[in-house]
């Protein structure tokens, strides 16, 4: 979600249901060398709460430096070990889900960020590096020992990308496996994937990242399906004028040149099942600034 779950987003999704948000990936290497760029990932607004900052990284010593720095900076809920992105700029530095090959790295680590600070530290990983040779057991055992209050797992290989279908039974070998809570990560579209999570793995809560793009009603639809009650759809002319809101939302968040390069992407999102959707979504990505990609949106209110 780096680059997509910024502070606006995440508040967002809050206001529509999610009881907890993670901040995008914070590199502790970025926060040793003072890189303006990576404080600015730490921001977040007070009503995000609970929220945790998400680091990533390879030396235990820089870890916990980086947790120290952002208790002392920003006071999170608690601290997230990414040891499950799969991208290359992040595994090439031996970061995210790199980390599944060395478990006494990854043991260090999680020792090290718990040793710095007094909040809880939770860890994400995938279930391996390679499709079918799992190492997900291993990994959430040495979690728990090393001091981790919870362990989210993503059940695909680093090889497997976003690809396939996620494996969710690894998500119950998990659970039964270790003691802390064990929240189930992917392939939840809709509240409906959301229910049937819990139901087939046990999972102790469930996380959402890109189900909810174009959809943060999907947090509060899962909270109607849990309590027996049908899950309210946003009309389509709701959607429309939400797209927007959430433009103006972050322009004045972070101003009108990021805005521009980073809401043509979510706007395209909310745009999802509608009709004209792709034209819409043409005149979105050749908009030069905030107000023309308004206006695209706009243009579909009177075929509502």
């Amino acid at each position: 979600m780096a680059g997509i779950s910024d502070s606006v987003f995440r508040l967002i999704c809050k206001e529509h249901g999610a009881d907890v948000v993670v901040s995008e990936m914070v590199s502790a290497e970025g926060l040793h060398y003072k890189s303006s760029a990576t404080k600015s990932l730490l921001k977040f607004d007070e009503k995000e709460r609970p929220l945790g900052i998400q680091l990533f990284g390879l030396r235990p010593d820089r870890m916990a430096e980086a947790a120290d720095y952002v208790i002392k900076t920003v006071s999170p809920d608690f601290i997230d070990l990414n040891a499950g992105c799969p991208v290359a700029k992040v595994v090439k530095k031996n970061g995210g889900a790199a980390l599944l090959k060395d478990i006494g790295l990854f043991s260090s680590l999680i020792t090290s960020l718990v040793k710095a600070v007094s909040i809880p530290v939770s860890v994400k990983i995938r279930s391996g590096w390679t499709e079918n040779k799992w190492v997900d057991v291993e990994f959430a055992r040495a979690a728990e020992v090393c001091g981790a209050s919870a362990i989210v797992v993503h059940p695909r290989s680093k090889t497997m990308g976003f690809s396939g279908h996620s494996y969710w039974e690894r998500i119950a070998e998990v659970k039964k496996t270790v003691g802390i809570p064990v929240v189930g990560n992917g392939d939840i579209r809709n509240a409906v994937d959301a229910q049937r999570m819990f139901a087939e793995t046990g999972c102790d809560a469930v996380m959402i990242g890109r189900g909810a793009l174009g959809n943060p009603w999907i947090f509060s639809q899962t909270k109607d399906i849990l309590s027996g009650a049908a899950a309210r759809e946003p009309q389509s002319r709701e959607r429309i004028l939400f797209a927007c809101d959430h433009i103006r939302r972050s322009r004045e968040a972070y101003g009108e040149r990021k805005t521009v390069a980073e809401l043509k992407k979510h706007a395209s999102w909310y745009l999802r099942g509608l009709p004209q959707a792709a034209p819409t979504r043409s005149d979105i990505f050749r908009a030069t600034t905030t107000e023309e990609i308004e206006h695209a949106l706009k243009r579909m209110l009177p075929q509502m």
